[in-house]
């Protein structure tokens, strides 16, 4: 009898190329397994292709992650600190054999990072990322397993307030950076202020990016280059200000800009210090009655949800709340 029970399952036992050939044994859970197995065997003895048992894959974490890397990582811009990152995950799980670990070993490393004092929002930045290595080898047909952080699902978040710089905030830190001994934090800062750029993108920004009145942002975090005017008296400035080549900004001036936060008397969240800015611009944008749609194309998003949490800030936003509302005297 090819399909047999025993105290484990079910198991088959044939011998697909006769009895002169090799011997075939697997256990199954559920006889039905067991007999699409015993098909499986024949059909490939049948068609000339022997039954190879797979052999175990012993490759550590940080081998897939390598992979992951050369194949991939690489191309991305923050390649390298992905890599980093990935590489320290991998020694604190204990650089694992990969086929080892599952769903639940994924859940007790979120729970083990969470009690080592990591917030939720970089717990979810770790599962994702490590889900995208077995997702990038899977699909470059290096791995036959399964995901083991496929099914954990991320930390829900609380969502947070962006902050942005009142009126009388910007005048301030715009004063205190106008006496900086840094030749360029002011101008990267009322850049940012007037075309909502990141601070990355303002910092590095070229003199042949500024033509007729207008600022190209190109290298973006979508890598999708986007043109936004600009007043003529900033634009003549930074024309002024910068070489005839080259970038238009020469120093770092994140510090220099951090301090002059702190000088004016600004409190910001964490995490916040530059972006501020891009903040500030967007939201001033929507208070002042300007479009959400426009906004996302300044601003580059490629989605209309990230540029929606400015929405409430316009000033017709749920106005309906007041004219439908129950009247109460």
């Amino acid at each position: 009898m090819s399909i047999k029970k025993v105290k484990t399952g079910w198991q088959v036992d044939i011998w697909p190329q006769g009895r002169y050939g090799k011997r075939v044994r697997k256990t199954f859970k559920t006889r039905a397994e067991a007999k699409r197995f015993e098909d499986y065997v024949r059909g490939q003895a049948a068609i000339g292709k022997p039954y190879l048992p797979r052999k175990r894959d012993v490759r550590r974490l940080l081998d897939l992650i390598h992979i992951w890397y050369d194949y991939h990582g690489i191309s991305l811009r923050d390649g390298k600190r992905r890599l980093s990152q990935l590489q320290a995950l991998a020694e604190k799980m204990g650089n694992p054999i990969a086929s080892t670990i599952t769903p639940m070993d994924a859940a007790r490393f979120r729970q083990q990072r969470l009690a080592e004092g990591i917030t939720p929002n970089t717990a979810n930045h770790d599962q994702a990322h490590l889900r995208a290595v077995f997702n990038k080898v899977i699909r470059l047909g290096e791995w036959e397993g399964q995901n083991p952080f496929a099914s954990i699902q991320p930390l829900r978040l609380d969502e947070k307030e962006l902050a942005y710089l009142t009126e009388d905030e910007i005048a301030r830190l715009l004063q205190v950076l106008e006496q900086s001994p840094n030749p360029d934090v002011y101008l990267v800062t009322r850049l940012c202020l007037a075309t909502g750029a990141r601070w990355s993108e303002a910092q590095y920004l070229r003199v042949e990016m500024l033509r007729d009145n207008r600022v190209t942002y190109t290298g973006t975090k979508n890598r999708r280059n986007r043109t936004i005017p600009l007043a003529d008296e900033l634009f003549k400035t930074l024309i002024d200000h910068a070489p005839r080549f080259g970038r238009v900004f020469r120093t770092d001036a994140y510090q220099p800009f951090a301090r002059g936060v702190k000088e004016a008397g600004i409190k910001l969240p964490q995490g916040q210090c530059t972006h501020v800015l891009r903040h500030t611009f967007a939201s001033h944008f929507m208070m002042n009655g300007g479009d959400v749609l426009t906004l996302q194309r300044i601003l580059g998003h490629q989605t209309i949800t990230m540029t929606m949490r400015y929405a409430h800030l316009s000033p017709d936003h749920l106005a309906d709340a007041i004219k439908y509302a129950p009247k109460v005297s």
